[in-house]
């Protein structure tokens, strides 16, 4: 680096003297850039924020003639019975999620971190879950969970259970069965990039520590872990926002149902703003949940960076 500016930054300063309009020409390559952040992120997420405090419904969206609500949109929110279980069921499903997703994911990338006979073959299936359409994986498991779906004729064949289980229509198991589909769903994504990542550890590193007597179980806890924290943490980070904001498989599966119990902050603001025209209210879930993300995605970062690792 130091001989690169010896060498080059003369150069580089006696060319930008020589054209004064260079600096602008760099700009100019920054504007697409600008123009798309502006349009499709600033400009949305202003509106949005605007609209959560705004009475606004079907009428008053086509006319853009709306009143003024102040805190109301989130104070209705707030004693609102759904919207609390919403807030239950968003953190139920995130946590599980997280932590199973998480541990089975380094569990698959951590015995999968070795060639054996077949390694490659079930590897990629291990994937299937991650490259099937959500459209398609929803629609199976609400025919695997309904009532005379393959998991219940199981269970019955089995002597497991004499009736039929109401997996999906039962106000308190239904989120639980939801949470398991998108467990099975997020395996994958944990486990490529936490396997990516032990392939960038030097064998040389466990062979030394196996050299100085150290046990599988010690070279993980203070060889592996401790290399792999960076991608652990960017996993986790990625999976915190990609749990909260998850939509597809709750509004294919039940539609928040039954009676709202399987509501999550992003069904429930889709419900609200395009089911019932509540636009205001809609844009308030909406502005909560992005809150929520960001100051998890800064607590969680600053936690990270304060144990040393990159992210």
């Amino acid at each position: 680096m130091e001989e690169f500016s010896v060498k080059y930054l003369p150069k580089l300063k006696n060319i930008a003297y020589a054209n004064p309009r260079a600096p602008l020409v760099g700009l100019t390559f920054m504007v697409p850039v600008i123009v798309y952040l502006a349009l499709f992120f600033i400009y949305p997420l202003v509106f949005n924020i605007s609209l959560g405090f705004q009475d606004m419904d079907a009428i008053s969206f086509v006319t853009g003639d709306s009143a003024f609500a102040g805190l109301s949109n989130y104070q209705s929110l707030f004693s609102s019975r759904t919207f609390r279980l919403a807030i239950r069921n968003t953190i139920i499903w995130t946590t599980f999620s997280l932590v199973f997703q998480f541990g089975i994911g380094f569990a698959l990338a951590l015995y999968f971190n070795r060639e054996f006979p077949g390694e490659k073959v079930l590897r990629g299936l291990l994937l299937i879950p991650w490259f099937l359409p959500l459209i398609v994986t929803a629609n199976a498991f609400k025919f695997f969970f309904s009532g005379q779906g393959i998991i219940n004729g199981l269970l019955v064949t089995a002597g497991i259970t004499g009736t039929p289980v109401n997996w999906l229509t039962d106000p308190n198991l239904a989120i639980w069965t939801l949470t398991f589909v998108n467990i099975w769903i997020g395996i994958p994504f944990n486990f490529i990039l936490l396997q990516a990542g032990l392939k960038e550890i030097p064998a040389e590193m466990h062979e030394a520590a196996a050299v100085d007597g150290a046990n599988w179980w010690q070279r993980l806890l203070f060889v592996t872990v401790p290399c792999l924290k960076p991608v652990m943490s960017t996993v986790l980070m990625l999976g915190i926002v990609y749990t909260i904001k998850h939509f597809d498989i709750v509004w294919i599966t039940t539609q928040g149902g039954p009676a709202n119990s399987t509501h999550l902050l992003s069904t429930l603001s889709y419900q609200l703003a395009f089911r019932e025209y509540h636009f205001g209210l809609g844009s308030a879930v909406a502005n909560l949940m992005v809150l929520i993300i960001l100051i998890l995605v800064s607590v969680f970062s600053l936690f990270a960076r304060m144990r040393g690792d990159n992210v």
